[in-house]
């Protein structure tokens, strides 16, 4: 059996006009035994038919805002920038995951656009939109690698399966989340303060997001490493 190949989604730079990736999450990848690739963030529908055939799972990385109008809500001031090329790009490739049933992992706003393409919705802001405000620190000040705050893991599921835990620590850089969960997208871990922080996909065979960097932990982070093996192993299936 060969390594796995992981298509990885394009962060942009929209003032440089440049597709890039923050490295670790090519390291981590490569760290769990699979092979990364990076796609262009203009796909034509026959171009992604192309790229599902030669691609063993999907990355979704950390990125800008989802523009609300994908989850019928005007903009409020607090949301941060979009990025409509990619927001497009993303919601096709979860609506063909979702037929071909193959791998894909989420990262902070992956777990965002997760919920969103399966029908959910997201709070633009936590501070100013999550009712009673929240009492824990989502968007740290600390490095990346440092962990912030503890995520507590429902057991029976995959997420707890993987971790062998009820509770971990994270880092945390987000000021959105999860709202009103998408059609079978269950909630698999929250913060202290009730805010989603991982929820998995019934009937997928891995279909995982998370709210935390988890890219920045793979090599200093038990529970990070876990999720990065299990993403790659079962994309190898």
């Amino acid at each position: 059996m060969g390594k796995a190949i992981i298509g990885v989604l394009p962060q942009y730079s929209a003032e440089k006009d440049r597709i890039m990736i923050v490295a670790d999450y090519f390291r981590a990848i490569q760290a769990a035994g699979g092979i990364p690739v990076l796609f262009p963030l203009e796909v034509g529908a026959e171009e992604l038919v192309d790229f599902l055939d030669g691609v063993d799972g999907f990355l979704l990385p950390g990125g800008p805002d989802i523009n609300p109008l994908w989850y019928g809500e005007e903009t409020l001031p607090a949301c941060g920038n979009i990025l409509p090329a990619r927001d497009q790009l993303e919601f096709d490739l979860i609506s063909e995951i979702l037929q071909t049933g193959k791998p894909v992992l989420g990262i902070c706003r992956g777990i965002q656009t997760m919920n969103v393409a399966l029908g959910g919705t997201l709070y633009q802001d936590i501070a100013s939109g999550y009712a009673g405000g929240s009492q824990v620190g989502h968007s740290q000040r600390a490095g990346d690698k440092v962990l912030t705050h503890t995520v507590h893991v429902r057991k029976g599921t995959m997420l707890y399966d993987i971790v062998k835990k009820e509770s971990f620590a994270v880092n945390s850089f987000h000021h959105q989340a999860c709202k009103v969960m998408g059609r079978g997208f269950t909630v698999s871990a929250e913060a202290a303060d009730g805010i989603v922080e991982a929820a998995e996909l019934e009937d997928h065979r891995f279909f995982l997001g998370v709210q935390w960097h988890a890219e920045h932990l793979y090599a200093v982070d038990e529970a990070a490493a876990r999720i990065w093996d299990a993403f790659v192993k079962t994309s190898r299936r």
